[in-house]
């Protein structure tokens, strides 16, 4: 089969966990005998053609006022245009329009579609393609992509998502088979009248078991992520400050360049929470003993969660997004609406519990790629 896969950014460009997951499927789909090829966005003036690992690269230009995935401060103004070029960009609809032909598949993938627009949508259809979409993301909603602003989850009657979802709504109906990363936000977009003409399915992202050296007592306790109040950053120092007598406290991860950074720095501190920095997973899993992750927006899968828990890992963390429900078939993830009152309650009286190896192989690549294979061939259920 002949397997053309979309996606904003991919390897060595990293912004989340999306990249990582259409990475792992791209390549296990290639394995398989696949002829896969990923379209993808670079910052450079040229298109670049490469392959790695099997899988054919292609990396377009973006055609728009500026690259938006780096840590440059842009303007109110400048960013509006972005997002208003992107809302339907018809630059990109004509370079994609000429990949879709040039490769002529048998099967369109979509993921992470900011910088392509919906219009990509309608290239895959004029080129008379099959089209799978999944959402990876809320930027169907809101060019956020994350439906979490000033600190508050957004409301999907707020007149910004209304302007930003319509069109895009619209052009959902160009997609044959829809996929959810999770159920929650396969069942957000269904409610809300996205992809009414799709099969909707939920097909979980590809997580790798990491080794990781086990520990019958629990005495580090880590925080992985960017260092922000936005991440709970503020939240894992307030418990560390508390319980830094009985725990070591770690957080791996940096600063974003804000007016808060300074505040947060000084908290961890005089918290004592030992910054170590960007730290490959492994690392840091080796060093602690349990994980907090105090997540205040609506996290459509949680790979990191996913990812520690494999690992054995005790993982404690808030019931936002798909965190209930992957604590109902994972064990040793802990759910509580109070980190800060309940840290100590649920750390120490809780037993670390072996991963059954039939949870580990739902969420090994292999498993992942048949699941989308029967996606692609139209079968009704995965």
């Amino acid at each position: 089969m002949k397997i053309m896969i979309f996606n904003t950014l991919y390897f060595p460009y990293r912004i989340g966990g999306a990249e990582v997951s259409v990475q792992l499927l791209a390549e296990e789909l290639a394995l398989q005998g696949h002829r896969v090829r990923v379209v993808s966005l670079t910052q450079g003036n040229e298109r670049e053609a490469t392959i790695l690992n099997g899988v054919e690269l292609i990396k377009l230009p973006l055609a728009n006022v500026y690259w938006p995935f780096s840590n440059q401060n842009k303007s109110t103004l400048k960013k509006a245009a972005w997002h208003l070029f992107d809302y339907l960009n018809v630059k990109m609809y004509f370079k994609s329009l000429k990949e879709i032909k040039e490769f002529a598949p048998d099967i369109v993938h979509t993921n992470n579609i900011s910088g392509f627009s919906v219009l990509l949508w309608k290239a895959v259809k004029k080129c008379k393609v099959r089209l799978v979409h999944t959402s990876r993301d809320y930027y169907l909603f809101h060019p956020n992509s994350t439906l979490f602003s000033n600190g508050r989850t957004m409301k999907l009657n707020d007149k910004s998502i209304i302007f930003w979802s319509t069109i895009k709504r619209i052009y959902s109906r160009n997609v044959d088979e829809y996929v959810g990363i999770s159920h929650f936000i396969q069942k957000l977009h269904h409610e809300n009248f996205f992809f009414k003409n799709a099969n909707n399915h939920v097909i979980y992202n590809a997580v790798s078991k990491i080794e990781s050296t086990k520990s019958s007592d629990i005495k580090t306790i880590g925080f992985i992520g960017r260092l922000s109040t936005e991440k709970g950053f503020d939240v894992f120092c307030n418990v560390a400050g508390k319980y830094k007598n009985k725990y070591s406290f770690i957080a791996a991860g940096n600063f974003v360049n804000n007016e808060e950074q300074h505040s947060l720095k000084n908290l961890a501190s005089k918290s004592e929470v030992s910054v170590k920095g960007f730290m490959k997973l492994d690392d840091f899993l080796n060093q602690v003993d349990a994980v907090v992750l105090p997540i205040k927006w609506n996290e459509p899968f949680g790979r990191t969660v996913v990812e520690c828990v494999l690992a054995d890992k005790l993982v404690l963390t808030n019931p936002v997004g798909a965190m209930t429900e992957l604590s109902m078939i994972l064990p040793n993830i802990i759910i509580t609406d109070n980190i800060e009152r309940d840290f100590y309650d649920k750390i120490d009286k809780s037993e670390i519990k072996p991963v059954d190896s039939v949870l580990i192989d739902q969420f090994k690549p292999k498993e992942i790629a048949d699941q989308y294979l029967r996606v692609y061939n139209g079968k009704v259920s995965v």
